[in-house]
């Protein structure tokens, strides 16, 4: 009787420790994906707000969002007009969101992030979503949505 307690405790510790190790590497892992995806949104959404071009929301942009704009350019094409429509960018900043790692049964790992900040313009104040996904190692826009009271005029 002695021996089995004796085993059945070594594999308790061991999945103890097993989860303690996942935990501790999830956290880690979790930490470098929040900075780099934060550290992109940063860096790349300002280049899309000064210029408000198309052409750099769509260098960044996921396949995913890039068969949705395929599918009605037109409509990419009517809201960059509407966008412009605040003027050139002021300041950009106070971003804030975090990235989460999923498994699926039919795609595996998926990482996605996602942020909002807040932005000056010249005509008014927006308030930007921003949704990334993980594809080989980089991030791409999957969501990329601006809202301002301009646009209710």
């Amino acid at each position: 009787m002695k021996q089995v307690l004796s085993i059945i405790g070594g594999i308790a510790l061991v999945v103890v420790v097993g989860i303690g190790g996942f935990i501790g590497f999830a956290a880690y892992q979790g930490r470098d994906l929040d900075a780099s995806s934060k550290g992109y949104v940063e860096q790349t959404v300002p280049k899309i707000l000064s210029s408000w071009s198309k052409q750099e929301l769509l260098e960044r942009s996921s396949p995913q969002l890039r068969k949705v704009v395929d599918e009605k350019p037109e409509q990419m094409d009517q809201l960059f007009r509407k966008l412009s429509k605040l003027g050139a960018l002021r300041s950009f900043g106070d971003v804030k969101g975090d990235s989460q790692v999923m498994y699926t049964a039919q795609e595996g790992k998926v990482t996605t992030a996602m942020y909002t900040a807040a932005a000056k313009f010249e005509n008014g104040e927006a308030h930007i979503t921003i949704r990334l996904i993980q594809n080989a190692g980089q991030w791409q826009f999957l969501l990329f949505n601006v809202k301002s009271p301009i646009f209710l005029q």
